[in-house]
């Protein structure tokens, strides 16, 4: 086969370069092969993270269609060249979805599908009907373009973008830009009329290998920074509720508290359960830990959103209602005391209706969160004191 040279029309040798067939057939399939491999590896070990088992399967796919291109370029035939195609563009459909199971959406597949659909439709008619190799480029390197929208539009709706989806954004944007701009070789009239195709393949195999090492790169860093939240979030919950440990509490209530403005102050509730020590003993700790989910799961469905909770310890949650919600302190309170009180009625015996008590503490304005939960547990030590199964309140000194 030998080396390609790109000619000016002068005659005069522009560069000459490893055939683009070698390119693609080996570097392109190899790379993301590697990835695919690495990213299999990976999920392997995070099952939980779907979309990591997602980005694999588009490097496996990508990787097939262009082993496959590169026979089609070897042996001839469109029905290569339209299946590689469409294997490529797959693949990147499933970079999408990918994204979107990261972020917890529903990915877009009509529009996904009608991009595909259409660029097929348009391949399969300039490859076989009115066979027009510079229509097939603008076809696929735009349809590329367009699929790598979806991509964008889901991180820039992020409220808050970590450092590296900013990066990601920003390479998905520049590698939106190059697909747009590959079909150039069939435009310029520098290069020789029978060397416009080497011209544009060797741009798509040099530009296609970059595209894919770094968007690869960065996916990784995704995926590193994922596994460190995921690390943190587990040495922050406690395992038997599936509520913030102590340390994870404070940590992000500290961030909730910081944020109150003067009239919007939050508001702590403590809450234990009664005579907790005597259903260990006398129903056994695997009773006494079903009590706990009970009442956890109580709490996480009365809470506002952006409530911190969290388990203190043993027997004894606490709740930091974000500024704007101290209003409804007490009736949430009474809230999950009632739904607890239902909900764990005949759970251990028809004799026996775990109950729980509750203090509130609203910040006042000399309040750091410590003093905001003295007051708290103040005011639970009240409501124990008074009979329990109750709320009461400790309100800051004026």
């Amino acid at each position: 086969m030998g080396l390609p040279l790109i000619r000016l029309r002068d005659g005069s040798r522009l560069i000459s370069v490893i055939g683009y067939e070698t390119v693609i057939g080996l570097l392109n399939p190899a790379i993301s092969a590697i990835y695919c491999i690495s990213l299999f590896v990976f999920w392997r070990q995070k099952r939980d993270l779907t979309y990591i088992g997602i980005f694999s399967l588009s490097n496996a796919i990508r990787s097939l269609g262009y082993g496959i291109l590169y026979f089609a370029f070897v042996l001839g035939g469109p029905v290569l060249r339209i299946g590689a195609n469409a294997l490529v563009l797959l693949s990147m459909m499933l970079l999408s979805v990918a994204l979107s199971r990261r972020y917890g959406q529903r990915p877009r597949y009509g529009v996904l599908a009608a991009i595909g659909i259409v660029a097929l439709a348009a391949l399969c008619f300039y490859q076989l009907v009115e066979p027009s190799l510079l229509a097939r480029a603008v076809i696929i390197c735009w349809a590329q373009a367009a699929l790598c929208l979806p991509l964008m539009v889901d991180i820039a709706k992020r409220p808050h973008r970590a450092p590296v989806e900013q990066l990601f954004f920003w390479l998905l944007g520049l590698s939106c830009l190059v697909f747009f701009l590959r079909p150039i070789p069939f435009l310029t009239p520098l290069i020789a009329a029978d060397q416009i195709e080497t011209g544009f393949w060797l741009i798509v195999s040099i530009t296609d290998a970059l595209i894919c090492a770094t968007l690869g790169v960065v996916i990784f860093a995704i995926i590193a920074a994922d596994v460190m939240d995921d690390i943190n979030a587990e040495a922050q919950t406690d395992a038997l509720s599936g509520l913030l440990n102590r340390r994870g509490f404070y940590l992000r209530a500290q961030s909730v508290f910081a944020r109150q403005t003067v009239g919007m102050p939050v508001a702590a509730v403590l809450s234990d359960l009664d005579h907790f020590k005597s259903i260990n003993d006398r129903f056994g700790h695997g009773n006494g830990d079903r009590i706990i989910q009970i009442f956890s799961e109580v709490l996480k469905e009365n809470a506002p959103d952006e409530a911190v909770i969290g388990r203190q310890g043993g027997e004894e949650f606490v709740v930091l209602l974000p500024s704007g919600q101290t209003g409804t302190a007490h009736r949430f309170a009474e809230a999950v005391r009632l739904a607890f009180k239902e909900r764990a009625l005949n759970v251990l015996s028809s004799e026996h209706s775990p109950t729980a008590s509750f203090g509130i503490a609203i910040a006042g304005e000399s309040d750091d969160l410590s003093g905001l939960m003295n007051r708290a547990d103040r005011a639970l030590y009240k409501a124990k004191n008074e009979g329990r199964d109750c709320v009461r309140e400790v309100r800051a000194v004026a």
